[in-house]
C-alpha cells in the first residue's frame, strides 16, 4: 500500500530534482556562448594576423586551450551532478509508477493508506 503522504513526498522530491534543470540549462547556454567566442578567437582572419606559426601556436596555447579547458570543466561539473540527479529522479519516478500502477490494478488493498 502507498500512503498519500509517501506519494506527496515522492512528487515533491521529483519536483525539487527537476528544478535543477534550469541550472544545467544556464551552464549549457554559457558554454554555447563561450564556444561562439572561441570560434571568433580561432577565425581565419584573426589567425592570419600572426606573422609566424610560432606566434599562432603561442596564441592557441595561451588563449584557445585555456578557453577549451574552462568549457570542458564547467560542462563536466554541471552535467555530472545534474545527470546524477536525473538518474535519481528516474528511479524515484519508476518506483512511484509501479506502486501507483499496483494500486490502480487492485494488486494492493485498493486504496491509498
Amino acid at each position: 500500500m502507498i500512503s498519500f503522504r509517501e506519494m506527496l513526498d515522492s512528487v515533491s522530491r521529483l519536483a525539487a530534482i527537476l528544478k535543477t534543470t534550469a541550472e544545467a540549462e544556464t551552464t549549457f547556454q554559457r558554454s554555447t556562448s563561450s564556444l561562439t567566442d572561441l570560434r571568433t578567437m580561432l577565425d581565419g582572419a584573426r589567425l592570419r594576423q600572426f606573422k609566424s606559426p610560432a606566434e599562432t601556436a603561442d596564441y592557441i596555447e595561451r588563449v584557445a586551450i585555456p578557453q577549451l579547458n574552462g568549457l570542458r570543466d564547467s560542462l563536466e561539473i554541471a552535467t555530472a551532478s545534474h545527470f546524477g540527479m536525473m538518474r535519481t529522479a528516474t528511479e524515484l519516478a519508476k518506483r512511484l509508477e509501479l506502486r501507483l500502477q499496483a494500486l490502480s490494478e487492485g494488486a494492493v488493498d485498493g486504496f491509498l493508506g
